[in-house]
């Protein structure tokens, strides 16, 4: 892991919030181009960018404070706030991030009358290259890390980091790559949908669904190899794998009643 990912004159530039904004950088302009080549208007997708990076970002930061309302107790607008003392960005959770950037996507799109289906798909293949390249980040950061174990893919974080502290009070040798393991399943469903996802044209919104049903198998799966404490726990799931059941089923059934519909004739 890296404190520091690389300084910007003297700045530090946290590992995490660069491979954060090089998601939406790169996310925002794949989906322009799609847009554009799907002959709808990529400015509207520049539009909606920075709503959703906003939807993104407060989103994944209330989720984090609900989690743990008694870090703000007394400071309560500080919930609000992604920068902690260090001026990282932490203290975000992806999936109250993906609710956002969908909620903000939404409501600008209803405002707009313009497509919800049609623009989400061409907004899908991002969602998955933004896990590919924000769980890298994590790597780097050394948060949302993984249980201890000895297999051959384990890592080792240094001592003074807190993944390094918990190997120690756990008395292992290495940790489950959980932020890899989702890196690399975010760069799999990226390359389905770009490979198989080509004759999903035919149904408006197919593509985007199919991107929120495999990410929520993706990361149910993930979470058994990550650590969190009891008070994260929901019984026997985490609350990740809580908001994964009703995402996966949700998709699912859209997903069902959209190859329950006509398709177009042709991938336009």
């Amino acid at each position: 892991m890296r404190s520091a990912l690389f300084h910007f004159f003297d700045f530090p530039v946290d590992p995490y919030g660069f491979m954060l904004g090089l998601s939406f950088l790169a996310g925002i302009g794949f989906a322009a181009w799609r847009a554009r080549r799907d002959d709808l208007n990529p400015h509207a997708i520049l539009d909606l960018g920075i709503l959703i990076i906003i939807g993104v970002v407060l989103g994944s930061r209330l989720y984090y404070a609900l989690l743990h309302l008694e870090e703000f107790e007394g400071n309560l607008l500080n919930a609000f706030n992604p920068f902690g003392e260090g001026g990282g960005a932490q203290g975000l959770v992806m999936y109250g991030g993906l609710i956002g950037g969908i909620l903000a996507g939404f409501i600008y799109m209803r405002l707009k009358q313009i497509s919800f289906p049609r623009y989400a798909d061409a907004i899908a293949p991002s969602i998955a290259l933004g896990v590919f390249l924000t769980r890298i980040g994590c790597f780097l950061n050394g948060c949302c890390f993984g249980k201890g174990w000895g297999g051959p893919l384990a890592v080792s974080f240094p001592p003074d980091s807190p993944p390094g502290q918990f190997q120690e009070q756990v008395h292992v040798a290495g940790l489950h790559p959980s932020q890899l393991y989702e890196s690399f399943g975010g760069l799999v469903i990226l390359i389905v949908l770009l490979t198989v996802g080509r004759s999903w044209k035919r149904w408006d919104g197919l593509q985007f669904y199919m991107a929120i049903l495999l990410y929520s198998g993706l990361r149910f799966m993930v979470e058994y190899t990550r650590h969190f404490e009891p008070g994260e726990m929901l019984g026997p799931f985490t609350h990740n794998q809580v908001v994964c059941i009703v995402l996966f089923a949700a998709s699912g059934f859209l997903v069902l009643r959209s190859l329950g519909t006509e398709p177009k004739l042709a991938a336009a």
